[in-house]
């Protein structure tokens, strides 16, 4: 009998320490949080270098040799407020009516007011040659696929939402991949005039965050797309000021995407 003793003592002692964890641990931690469980799986990067060419003259050019290959991908991109720059119709009872709001229409935070500086203004937008109110947002030879896509570095816009002079399409066109924080942040953190001007929570700083500044970016170089996910190039998520969508339903971002519904002790998270 003597020689079990320390068998029972053993599993006495485990009995002890691992009971309370079980019966004392604040809810949501009993389940391991696997935030990694809830990122897709990115396809396979095809290398453009060998396909193509060039050279290109404009941008609507390299627009119509990606749709060689991506035939609907213009069209899907014409559907979304990059494209728009406006919301589906609102009912605004004021008014009596169903209206489109956005930058393209009312006075905003963003730019204050497109209207009064066209050419400047559009640059930030996902295209080319809105230079005033005559723009064909039906033409999706106008869609800029290199803003989001473009890898090469090198790739920039100027008045209009043209490419800035100088710039070597061919090369923009052959470096290009899935859309990284360079391509985000070129509009998003300098929208407006200038550096943190569009959103207060959104500039330079996020191209190379540390962890303190943004511990998904900095700790695990998330890129944007990897929260904000995109089905036929609609992106999820919103702005935390001023959105062109309002309620759950309009393609958000959430925590529990990839989090537990309760991860924290602290009910004030």
């Amino acid at each position: 009998m003597t020689k079990y003793t320390w068998i029972l003592g053993l599993v006495a002692t485990l009995l002890i320490i691992i009971v309370p964890i079980f019966l004392f641990a604040p809810k949501g931690q009993a389940q391991r949080d696997t935030p990694w469980a809830g990122v897709p799986k990115a396809r396979p990067h095809t290398d453009h270098s060998q396909l193509l060419k060039g050279p290109y003259e404009t941008g609507p050019d390299v627009t119509r040799a990606c749709l060689e290959c991506h035939p609907t991908a213009a069209q899907e991109v014409a559907r979304t407020t990059h494209w728009t720059w406006e919301s589906d119709p609102v009912y605004v009872p004021e008014r009596g009516g169903y209206y489109r709001l956005g930058k393209k229409t009312a006075v905003n935070n963003f730019c204050i007011g497109i209207q009064s500086n066209w050419p400047a203004c559009t640059k930030c937008h996902a295209g080319y040659g809105w230079s005033d109110d005559s723009f064909d947002f039906s033409n999706v030879e106008n869609v800029d696929c290199l803003v989001c896509h473009d890898h090469s570095g090198t790739y920039a816009k100027g008045d209009s939402g043209y490419p800035a002079e100088g710039v070597d399409l061919a090369v923009a066109a052959q470096s290009v991949g899935r859309p990284t924080r360079e391509n985000c942040g070129y509009c998003h953190f300098f929208g407006g005039g200038g550096d943190a001007v569009k959103h207060g929570d959104l500039d330079s700083s996020l191209f190379f965050p540390n962890e303190r500044i943004d511990v998904h970016m900095g700790k695990y170089d998330f890129q944007c797309i990897t929260c904000h996910q995109t089905d036929h190039h609609q992106i999820k998520g919103r702005s935390i000021s001023v959105s062109l969508g309002d309620s759950a339903a309009d393609n958000q971002v959430a925590c529990t995407d990839c989090h537990n519904p309760a991860p924290h002790d602290d009910e004030r998270i």
